[in-house]
């Protein structure tokens, strides 16, 4: 299946799920790219009642151009740095994998789009692969619950699972994954519902626990908020601020001194637009050329019309500017 064919079926599957869909064709040159979409699912999802929503957050997500190209490190930090950002997960879309497995590769994951749907949707058993075996999690609830009532054992599970009880005390107070094999043994002595498919909060966990530390992914500007710089993407740098009462809230730069032509930083900045109307963010664009500041604004302005002041600002320099250059 080609790239644009892939595509199509993931902004499908996105726009069916998901509250808001953002794509992005920046860099214009495909294979350069690190991100080609950003979701967020939430309480409004289709197909979904009020009651059964579990999954809620943002995926940033990149379509494998193939196989056998790989990943490569840029679009790796730039995926798991811009998922930090949002709270969320990043997630490279490759249509070659097998259904309902979502491969646990470095800082991000790997599914195909079907399987993105049935993990969003939360139908189907989907099991996550690493450390060289499939696991699905544990139904932490019902088996804490049924510990409780003193119907069920920890040495109970421990025997069955083959584990120490101090293994599956760590596992129901951790991520909660059991191995194929072990969850089959578990399902046979006591049923199918004490084990549960891999959804979007085991990834997100799961993306939480196995990233670097925030110090190594992010620079700090001060004690409220975070900065993440992007290499291959529409934004450059990405800054989060958090509010004492742990709301927050982002401003994307789009930095002119890395894409110096103005038909190229235009196509940039309009990609960057995209996201600051979704998430309700304010991109400034720094250039410090003021006759190039002065041109691009025009540009800009005749483009999106009134909307402009909006989302944009223009400045000849920033106080995030100044932390780029030594942010990882």
């Amino acid at each position: 299946m080609s790239v644009s064919s892939v595509s199509r079926r993931v902004r499908d599957v996105l726009r069916g799920v998901a509250d808001k869909v953002v794509e992005l064709d920046y860099p214009i040159n495909y294979r350069e790219r690190s991100i080609d979409f950003v979701a967020t699912i939430g309480e409004h999802s289709k197909d979904r009642k009020p009651q059964q929503l579990s999954n809620k957050g943002s995926i940033v997500v990149r379509i494998s151009s193939s196989k056998s190209s790989g990943i490569n490190s840029e679009v790796e930090n730039d995926l798991a740095k811009f998922a930090d950002a949002l709270d969320g997960i990043p997630i490279v879309i490759d249509d070659e994998v097998y259904d309902n497995i979502v491969f646990d590769y470095g800082k991000i994951f790997v599914s195909n789009e079907r399987t993105l749907e049935n993990v969003i949707r939360e139908r189907e058993l989907i099991t996550i692969y690493r450390r060289n075996e499939l696991y699905v999690a544990l139904n932490v609830g019902l088996i804490e619950r049924e510990i409780n009532r003193g119907s069920l054992r920890i040495s109970d599970i421990s025997n069955i699972l083959g584990l120490s009880k101090k293994s599956v005390e760590n596992c129901l107070k951790g991520l909660g994954l059991v191995s194929i094999d072990k969850a089959e043994k578990l399902v046979s002595e006591y049923g199918s519902n004490m084990i549960l498919s891999i959804n979007y909060g085991n990834l997100r966990e799961i993306f939480v626990k196995k990233n670097l530390p925030r110090s190594s992914l992010v620079k700090e500007v001060s004690t409220r908020a975070l900065v993440y710089s992007l290499n291959k993407t529409a934004v450059d740098v990405v800054m989060r601020e958090v509010a004492p009462e742990g709301e927050s809230s982002l401003r994307f730069y789009v930095d002119f001194s890395k894409t110096q032509s103005v038909k190229y930083v235009k196509a940039k900045i309009l990609n960057a637009l995209r996201l600051a109307r979704e998430f309700s963010a304010l991109t400034e664009v720094v250039i410090s050329d003021q006759s190039s500041l002065d041109l691009l604004r025009r540009e800009i302005e005749n483009e999106v019309g009134g909307e402009v002041s909006q989302y944009i600002k223009f400045s000849s320099s920033s106080r995030v500017y100044t932390f780029q250059r030594s942010s990882t």
